[in-house]
């Protein structure tokens, strides 16, 4: 059995991520499916005491403080970077990054992308899912048999979510927030049926809403947040959702969608990559610059063609994980992992 050890990320910028980005999402699911014992996570400052470790798979997250010494005190046979971060490619900080790349070519993030180059062997972490969505997976299974049944869907599309986000599209020289473009233009049509809309949070929200059309204003909901259940409820009673860019391209929307029986509508994911597979054919995918109108309307007419897309899409997913989590019992994720990290 393999044995890892973690070194916590560092903070960014003088501010620390939360224990999920510093490493504990990675611990957690190497825990699944080895066990416990099989893992040790430590910051690196405890690296300048006298203990020493041993490991199969050393694991810095970035950005790092390790230095050379540092690594002498860990017996390893081979070392992966990772970081959890949102930005495409790698922040290096304070790290000393000619010590590291001198060392290793492997680099995971939660999603890569085919153009980020061959600077590294780009592979992919475990992320964590709310923990509400098995339940209410479960939940809507036991009632309904599957909630991914779009025959008495009444709502064509949905998205409810923060309109302050990070992601931007650069379209000339302008830079767009994807969000609140798609919802701009859902303002103004009419034939399409819409549920949802934007959180009021903070005055980055009040200003976004006070420069908005007056269609769009409409859309800017005043609640700070919704429990899941709330927004997993809407997805049920939509035909598909919008997975739209929020500080990443990737998003937890894509699996959400998914378990709640809808098609995800998404900015174009064919060209990226998650630790999780997406069924990229049942997905709607929209390219730069693209309306996203005539994608939902695309969405809808897939679901006419094949009614039981939803299902499919549902065991696709489900062969990775069980009800939304990862499960030890189905190899194909670990060995999906391992096969990132193994690779010379």
């Amino acid at each position: 059995m393999p044995s890892f050890l973690i070194i916590e990320a560092g903070a960014m910028s003088g501010h620390r991520s939360g224990r999920g980005a510093r490493g504990r999402n990675l611990e957690l699911f190497l825990k699944e499916y080895y066990g416990s014992s099989s893992v040790t996570t430590i910051r690196v400052e405890k690296l300048s005491g006298s203990r020493s470790y041993q490991t199969d798979h050393l694991f810095i997250g970035i950005p790092s403080m390790v230095s050379r010494n540092d690594l002498k005190k860990i017996s390893f046979k081979k070392i992966h970077l990772f970081d959890y971060g949102d930005h495409e490619k790698v922040i290096w900080g304070n790290t000393d990054k000619e010590l590291l790349v001198s060392m290793t070519k492997s680099y995971l993030k939660p999603w890569t992308q085919k153009n980020w180059g061959d600077e590294f062997n780009w592979g992919t972490l475990p992320i964590r899912r709310h923990k509400w969505l098995s339940f209410c997976f479960k939940f809507h299974n036991l009632v309904k048999s599957s909630p991914c049944k779009n025959l008495e869907r009444p709502v064509d599309t949905t998205f409810l979510g923060n309109p302050v986000v990070s992601w931007q599209e650069t379209s000339g020289t302008k830079n767009k927030n994807i969000r609140i473009q798609w919802l701009e233009e859902i303002s103004k049509n009419h034939q399409l049926s819409f549920s949802g809309g934007f959180f009021m949070r903070g005055a980055n929200a009040k200003r976004m809403q006070e420069q908005a059309s007056k269609n769009l204003k409409r859309l800017f909901l005043n609640k700070g947040r919704a429990h899941f259940v709330s927004y997993f409820n809407l997805m049920l009673k939509a035909k598909s959702a919008l997975a739209p860019p929020g500080n990443a391209l990737w998003s937890y929307r894509h699996y959400e969608a998914i378990y709640a029986g809808s098609i995800p509508i998404s900015e174009d994911f064919r060209a990226a990559d998650t630790l999780v597979p997406l069924p990229m054919q049942g997905m709607v995918h929209v390219g730069k610059g693209e309306s996203v109108i005539p994608h939902i309307q695309r969405s809808l007419q897939m679901i006419k063609d094949n009614p039981s897309l939803t299902t499919e899409n549902l065991t696709f997913v489900e062969r990775y994980m069980t009800n939304g989590l990862y499960d030890r019992k189905k190899s194909l994720l670990i060995q999906r992992f391992m096969s990132q990290i193994e690779r010379d």
